[in-house]
C-alpha cells in the first residue's frame, strides 16, 4: 500500500501488485543465488521449489488489497481506502508477530511484546506515508 495517492484506484492497485511482484522476485532470486553459492548450481526443481516457498509473501497481500477494493466499492475515497488497507496490514503484522513468537516457544506475555513490536513497524510505515504525502 505504499503506492502514491496521486492516481486512480486502478493505478494504485497496479502499483501495489507490481511492487509486490518485484519484491517477491528479488527475494526469491537472492535465495536461489545463495543456494548456488553454497553448493552446486540449482537445478530446475530447486528453482521452482524456491519460487513456491516464497509464495506466502504474495498471499499475505491479498487481504489488504481486498480491503482497498472493498472500502472503495463501499464509497470510501482513495485516501481513506489506502489507510484502511494499511491499518489491516498493521493488524496482520501484529498477529504474525504474535504467532511467530508463540511458535518459537515464547510465553504469552513476550509474544504480546513481539506483536506490539511488529505492529509498531506498520505504524511507522503509516507515519512515513503521512509525512511523505
Amino acid at each position: 500500500m505504499a503506492a502514491s495517492l496521486h492516481g486512480t484506484l486502478g493505478q494504485t492497485v497496479i502499483a501495489v501488485v507490481a511492487t509486490l511482484l518485484v519484491y517477491w522476485a528479488t527475494e526469491r532470486y537472492a535465495e536461489i543465488l545463495a543456494s548456488g553459492v553454497h553448493g552446486p548450481a540449482p537445478e530446475r526443481s530447486r528453482i521452482f521449489g524456491a519460487l513456491r516457498h516464497g509464495w506466502p509473501m504474495l498471499q499475505s497481500s491479498y487481504a489488504p488489497v481486498i480491503m482497498l477494493l472493498a472500502t472503495s466499492a463501499l464509497g470510501a475515497g482513495l485516501r481513506a481506502a489506502v489507510f484502511m488497507a494499511l491499518g489491516l496490514s498493521t493488524v496482520l503484522l501484529a498477529g504474525l508477530g504474535y504467532e511467530a513468537a508463540r511458535r518459537s516457544g515464547a510465553p504469552r506475555a513476550p509474544a504480546l511484546g513481539w506483536a506490539a513490536g511488529t505492529a509498531l513497524l506498520g505504524i511507522a510505515v503509516i507515519a512515513l506515508k503521512i509525512a511523505l504525502h
